[in-house]
């Protein structure tokens, strides 16, 4: 019995040691890569309109409605009972989803307002935390009806 704890720790610190040595890799390969520049032609909007001293009125205006789903959907879930999630995991999947898309509003807005190479992260970030709530739903269904048909 102690023998199988002390093989279950010390395969919990060897997968530690393999993540760990991964992710400095990881970082590693992000400091010493240049940066992939986007083509001009990529900032370059059919509508570039000002309206009121807002540059790229239209396109900053228009993400709105991703704050209002975003911030609707996050509070809706955080206080339970609308969407019927019976998981805390689920909950967390879903508010991480909504926290995202409320996300894009600003991240786009930012971007849109004086569109550059350093900007175009902020335009795509809540976008990818978006969609790991997404992706974290999806595989917590897969266990969880794995889990209970087998």
């Amino acid at each position: 019995m102690v023998w199988m704890a002390t093989q279950q720790l010390a395969v919990r610190g060897k997968r530690r040691r393999i993540w760990g040595g991964t992710f400095l890799c990881w970082v590693l390969l992000m400091l010493v890569t240049p940066k992939i520049p986007h083509s001009p032609k990529h900032h370059l909007y059919a509508d570039m309109r000002n309206f009121l001293g807002v540059p790229n009125t239209l396109n900053v205006i228009t993400n709105f409605p991703f704050l209002v789903v975003g911030v609707l959907g996050f509070v809706l879930c955080v206080q339970g009972g609308l969407f019927n999630i019976s998981l805390p995991g689920e909950v967390w999947g879903w508010a991480l989803f909504y926290a995202g898309t409320a996300g894009v509003a600003f991240g786009s807005a930012y971007y849109h307002l004086k569109p550059d190479d350093s900007r175009v992260a902020w335009d795509t970030l809540p976008f990818y935390s978006g969609e790991s709530g997404r992706t974290d739903r999806f595989k917590l269904s897969v266990c969880t009806s794995f889990l209970c048909f087998s």
